[in-house]
């Protein structure tokens, strides 16, 4: 069976394509599947479903993201 590829390095991850989503670890809704290496990367920001769907708005999503880095990066 074919395997999944990662969506941010391009590398075969380890799940068939086959395999249910709710059945794997590092799949992003609307994105896709992330490689166990990607997964663990602190150089990735996750965003909350519910703030790209109730913010309508490219540049004011774009704010509410880079404030929710800052002040996990605590600056």
């Amino acid at each position: 069976m074919a395997k999944d590829k990662c969506i941010m390095c391009g590398k075969e991850t380890t799940y068939d394509v086959s395999v249910p989503i709710d059945y794997r670890f590092g799949y992003i809704e609307g994105a896709g599947q992330l490689c166990y290496e990607c997964n663990k990367d602190d150089n990735t920001v996750r965003v909350p479903k519910q703030i790209v769907k109730n913010t309508p708005n490219d540049m004011e999503l774009g704010g509410k993201i880079r404030n929710m880095f800052y002040k996990q990066e605590g600056l």
